[in-house]
């Protein structure tokens, strides 16, 4: 089976989008893992569900 649409945390999904409006998708991720807060704020809520559907884009 092949995925159709993947399932990304929440909280990550929203942290992404925030700065993607500025950086490019290889900045964007290291903003994220180089900001302790930001990247607390979505791995303290590993095993809590909150997935939310994303696209390929």
């Amino acid at each position: 089976n092949r995925v159709k649409t993947p399932l990304v945390r929440g909280r990550l999904m929203k942290l992404w989008r925030e700065k993607r409006e500025t950086l490019s998708p290889v900045e964007a991720w290291e903003a994220i893992q180089n900001d302790p807060a930001a990247r607390a704020s979505y791995t303290k809520k590993r095993g809590s569900g909150g997935f939310v559907r994303a696209s390929w884009d």
